[in-house]
């Protein structure tokens, strides 16, 4: 989990820093690539997440990995899954008040 922050907390310097580097802040092809880069990690970061939950399941399974180990990696697959699904409730109702601004 603390790595996942660690990527956002860097994708969000990435993206300030690329806004800064853009001649008038235009929207440009570059900040649009940096946002999608970020999404695609974070869902990169969540699905290795729910990996490591599996592979942590499927040894306790096989009586290899200690309770403990399995508690923590599921909880943190959760807690992960619960922030990616958070995140899309608010880009989906932040789409919904744009379109439902007048022209």
């Amino acid at each position: 989990m603390v790595s996942e922050v660690a990527s956002a907390i860097n994708a969000y310097k990435s993206a300030i820093q690329n806004l800064k580097d853009t001649p008038g802040n235009s929207a440009g092809v570059s900040q649009g690539t940096a946002f999608a880069d970020m999404v695609k990690n974070v869902a990169e970061g969540a699905i290795q997440s729910q990996k490591a939950a599996e592979i942590q399941t499927i040894a306790a399974a096989a009586g290899k990995a200690d309770l403990n180990q399995v508690v923590m990696a599921v909880a943190e697959a959760e807690t992960t899954l619960r922030t990616v699904v958070a995140i899309r409730d608010k880009v989906i109702e932040s789409y919904r008040q744009i379109m439902r601004m007048p022209i």
